[in-house]
């Protein structure tokens, strides 16, 4: 199911589906069954975007064959490495307004044939297009020191990533190799204690220069409801986007990491990608489906997304 042409290469260690109960009248339900995973969502808006992404990751059992048909009919890339272990699976329950978790089953850890398949197809497909999108794990289906093989191996292929990724597989990564961009949320940084709850705009900015001193070439940080910062080279800026009532602030993050990479691809300049990635993540807000935008929302917000150069670090 791969294609020849694709122009990036995205790493998702944890892909499952999502079955979503809907309310559409007091009658009436509604059931959707999507696939789902941070992979899954960032190739989905790459698609959005214009961009042909090929989809690396474990599937297995039914649920397996599911997302596969799944992705199939949406015209999108996978390169899926057949696992024994069926893939997870959460029944959640939106008729009240909020994600009432039903029922879930646990993602696979990979036994050593699948885990050395599942490397080998990523790496082989990574160098082919030069530039791919590294995502973490929610439980850990991959060894978390595979991450620092992935940074070393990539480096040394002259591949350049894009990495959403923080905890233990981020140090892991750098204890490897670089990172081009480095994507992360301020609540990554807090569950990391790097940063705490309501910081201030100095504090998130020490926070980003810790991570270009360990090894992170640029930083894009979000901050939910207030300005992203970020800092290329020596040059920090601040990003905002539109405020726009939000369907689903799921997602946001996820869909500014696939503008990111979008822009690397394209050769944007720092100002043009935190454009391109405040204005993917401002629409997904606006839709319930992750990773999902109207394509001709994203260039129209992007004429109104404020990019400002803060300083520069000496």
């Amino acid at each position: 199911m791969g294609h020849p042409h694709h122009t990036i290469t995205v790493l998702a260690p944890v892909l499952y589906l999502t079955v979503t109960i809907e309310a559409t009248s007091k009658t009436s339900d509604e059931v959707h069954i999507h696939p789902a995973g941070q992979g899954f969502w960032i190739s989905r808006m790459l698609r959005h975007l214009g961009e042909r992404p090929l989809l690396c990751g474990p599937v297995g059992g039914e649920a397996g064959q599911v997302f596969l048909g799944l992705l199939s009919q949406w015209g999108m890339d996978v390169s899926p490495i057949k696992i024994a272990h069926s893939s997870p699976v959460i029944v959640q329950d939106r008729r009240s307004g909020d994600r009432d978790l039903i029922a879930s089953t646990s993602s696979p850890t990979l036994a050593r044939h699948e885990l050395d398949d599942s490397y080998g197809s990523f790496l082989k497909h990574a160098l082919a297009s030069g530039l791919c999108v590294v995502t973490g794990q929610s439980q850990e289906v991959l060894p978390v020191e595979t991450y620092r093989r992935l940074g070393h191996d990539l480096a040394s292929g002259g591949v350049r990533v894009i990495a959403d990724l923080h905890g233990p597989e981020l140090w892991e990564y750098l204890e490897g190799g670089p990172i081009n961009i480095l994507k992360v949320s301020d609540e990554d940084l807090e569950s990391d204690g790097l940063l705490k709850s309501d910081a201030d705009e100095d504090s998130a900015l020490k926070a980003i220069h810790k991570l270009v001193d360990a090894g992170a070439a640029a930083v894009v940080l979000s901050r939910q409801s207030r300005p992203a910062l970020a800092r290329f080279g020596a040059t920090v800026y601040d990003a905002r986007p539109p405020e726009f009532s939000p369907a689903d602030f799921r997602g946001a993050g996820d869909s500014m990491t696939a503008g990111l990479a979008a822009a690397m691809r394209r050769g944007f300049n720092p100002q043009e990608a935190l454009k391109l990635a405040c204005a993917a993540g401002a629409a997904n807000v606006t839709r319930h489906g992750l990773g999902s935008a109207d394509d001709d929302l994203v260039p129209r917000l992007i004429e109104r997304i404020e990019v400002r150069q803060l300083s520069t670090v000496p």
